[in-house]
């Protein structure tokens, strides 16, 4: 087997020489930008970055995360209520009459939370399933018999005080009467919210 020798030329040699790529000169290739100078430019450009997106975050973000906590409260209030209902009518075996509206005034909602006292939720149709809201309350909360096996519970609210409620939430109680025995289960649940 004949093996023909590997010829490179002196010109491929040079091509890949250092000196070429940093001339012995005191120039380099490139221009090359001072450390103190390339922090402040990318530092200076990441902190505006943070601060347009935490601003961002701030004003669009937690307007929204207030906004839907105020909406969680109705929503999940209307369900408990619903709940303390429907036991109430399976321990006494009838659906209970309608209740007062806690606030009794939609205007003490209005724009404003309401702090409700224990007597607030003393009537028999809030007693009776042991329903209460210990602290101060954005909705306006009632229990509505339609009749003698159906109900809605409903929560009122006016968030920005211009007198239009802007959310309401309905759960419906439905009944059936089985042996004697009053049972009762949840019907649907409504988002009037405008």
């Amino acid at each position: 087997m004949h093996t023909s020798p590997v010829h490179i030329r002196s010109s491929a040699l040079t091509a890949l020489s250092p000196s070429l790529i940093c001339p012995t000169t005191n120039m380099p290739a490139y221009p090359i930008v001072a450390g103190k100078k390339l922090v402040f430019w990318f530092g200076g450009v990441g902190i505006i970055v943070l601060l347009a997106t935490v601003l961002t975050f701030r004003f669009y973000g937690l307007s929204r995360f207030v906004a839907n906590t105020r909406l969680m409260e109705g929503k999940n209030n209307a369900i408990y209520l619903a709940r303390s209902v429907m036991s109430c009518a399976e321990k006494e075996n009838a659906l209970p009459e309608s209740s007062p509206k806690v606030p009794v005034n939609a205007l003490q909602v209005q724009g404003t939370l309401y702090a409700s006292t224990p007597a607030d939720w003393s009537p028999h149709p809030f007693a009776c399933g042991d329903f209460s809201m210990p602290g101060p309350q954005a909705f306006q909360y009632e229990w509505v018999r339609k009749d003698e096996l159906n109900g809605t519970t409903r929560a009122r609210a006016d968030f920005n005080g211009d007198g239009i409620i802007e959310a309401t939430y309905e759960q419906a109680i439905t009944c059936t009467k089985s042996e004697g025995k009053l049972r009762c289960h949840p019907g649907g649940f409504t988002d009037l919210a405008q």
